[in-house]
């Protein structure tokens, strides 16, 4: 993903409400204009160093765009993504990747606290876990707006599954699988939130963190 010309951005400022509430990222793409996909993968990219595991990677567009690395899915949407019966247990080495990714998809995994121990597993010391996360009342409220979204082509949200995560609970699920949250941003207007996680070699270390989001207000 390139960054966004200073006309990109007015253009997507313009036209915020359609995009977010009713243009699938086909038709954004089509009209000119930066698809809520494209927003994620903006926040992501630049946090992505060595090798890729993107994980509830869909489309795999993430991992076809960087060019290193692999995607996983428990649901095939026709990206060539690697399928696997569920993301606690992946068919990789301890220590395969330098950066491991949940864009979006982190809410989606049932067994969310499993899957990032997982990650934290097959990431090599110093690496990264980056994830991308919206509130469960703006998901829940978007979730039935977005009649085009990706859980209602597979026939809806499975067990398990929850609209979103609040950045409390994000921390948590970091901190339980020994990361050390090293940055938090918000982006897309403020709706959605970036998370960076880092695989110490010693688990218990506390580190400041670089909070580019602003106060936090839940919580």
């Amino acid at each position: 993903m390139k960054t966004k010309s200073a006309f990109q951005h007015v253009k997507d400022f313009a036209t915020a409400p359609l995009r977010m509430l009713l243009l699938p990222d086909e038709l954004s793409h089509r009209l000119g204009l930066t698809s809520l996909e494209d927003e994620r993968l903006l926040a992501v990219r630049p946090w992505i160093t060595g090798s890729l595991l993107d994980v509830g990677a869909g489309t795999n567009r993430l991992v076809r765009e960087y060019g290193s690395g692999v995607g996983v899915d428990v649901y095939d949407f026709g990206g060539h993504a690697l399928l696997v019966p569920d993301t606690k247990h992946l068919p990789f080495q301890d220590g395969s990747f330098d950066t491991v990714t949940f864009v979006a998809s982190l809410n989606h995994i049932p067994e969310r606290r499993d899957a990032l121990a997982e990650s934290r597993r097959v990431l090599r010391d110093g690496g990264r876990v980056v994830i991308t996360m919206i509130d469960p009342i703006v998901s829940a409220i978007g979730h039935r707006i977005w009649w085009y979204s990706e859980d209602k082509h597979r026939g809806g949200m499975r067990p398990g599954e929850v609209y979103g995560l609040w950045p409390s609970t994000v921390r948590t699920l970091l901190k339980d699988a020994a990361f050390e949250l090293v940055a938090e941003k918000r982006f897309l207007y403020g709706l959605n939130r970036l998370y960076v996680g880092r695989k110490s070699s010693r688990q218990h270390r506390t580190t400041s963190v670089a909070r580019l989001s602003g106060p936090d207000e839940r919580r």
